[in-house]
């Protein structure tokens, strides 16, 4: 059977279509038609059970040394985001690029990954990498621990292949948020969303909300999978089924797809 990264590296993406693979938490890889591999948030390694004492839940989808982005992308800095352990191996073996706000730069190059292949951005930013367009959106991560402050946190905006891709991050429900539904000339047609609920990340109820406001297309609900034995307390909404209820009954018409880890899908422009 043919291992994750074998699929990604052996697909061929037809013109006006996207596939993205989900690696659990707000992980994805992102494959164009021109073959290039976008890795968002990408969790190697098992880094956080040394630090908060929490195991990951699967291992990870795609290993690190089987891994082949041409470019990461973190939308911050915390370790399930930007990979201490996972990275700099990356950085080594591959001539990988990195895009990501200023406070992840500063890890990458302390990790010593060269500074060359280090670009940063923030909110209202656009970076183009190849046949790609990258926009830096408003992001509200307030995690609650001392040390761990992210005030540089970025949502993306990804537009590719006919395609507008809104990527959350780790967020709060903010009304900044909403202002990616005014542009009615260039509608978001994907949604990736952030579910659990604690942690500084929206509920299931909030995002619903918030992708009631976006009208995407699309809707794929994503960190209610990551930590082993985790419940999250009363706070938390990891069954991603809450989420797509409630965004029905707001009168949401858009299709809410709950991928397993692992699994891919097409994501097609609209005619």
């Amino acid at each position: 059977m043919a291992t994750l990264a074998q699929t990604i590296r052996e697909t061929q993406v037809r013109p006006g279509r996207v596939m993205a693979w989900w690696l659990s938490g707000t992980g994805f890889v992102l494959k164009t038609s021109a073959g290039t591999q976008i890795y968002i948030d990408p969790y190697f390694s098992n880094c956080v059970a040394q630090i908060f004492g929490i195991d990951r839940a699967v291992p990870p989808p795609v290993p690190v040394a089987d891994a082949q982005p041409d470019l990461v992308i973190a939308t911050h800095w915390h370790e399930d985001h930007l990979d201490p352990e996972g990275l700099p191996i990356l950085a080594r073996s591959s001539s990988t690029q990195f895009l990501c706000p200023p406070s992840c730069r500063s890890r990458l190059l302390g990790w010593l990954v060269p500074g060359q292949r280090v670009t940063t951005f923030s909110e209202g930013q656009t970076y183009t990498f190849r046949d790609v367009q990258i926009t830096a959106v408003a992001a509200r991560h307030l995690a609650g621990i001392a040390g761990w402050e992210v005030p540089d946190a970025i949502g993306l905006l990804i537009e590719t292949e006919g395609l507008r891709i809104y990527h959350t991050g780790d967020t709060e429900y903010d009304l900044r948020l909403r202002a990616l539904a005014f542009d009615k000339q260039r509608p978001v047609d994907v949604m990736m969303t952030v579910i659990n609920g604690v942690g500084g990340n929206m509920n299931a109820h909030e995002a619903a909300l918030l992708a009631w406001h976006i009208h995407p297309r699309i809707l794929i609900p994503m960190h209610h999978i990551l930590w082993k034995d985790f419940d999250g307390g009363e706070q938390a909404t990891l069954d991603p089924a809450l989420f797509a209820d409630t965004y029905h009954r707001l009168g949401g018409t858009g299709q809410v797809h709950l991928l397993n880890v692992g699994d891919g899908i097409e994501l097609t422009a609209a005619h």
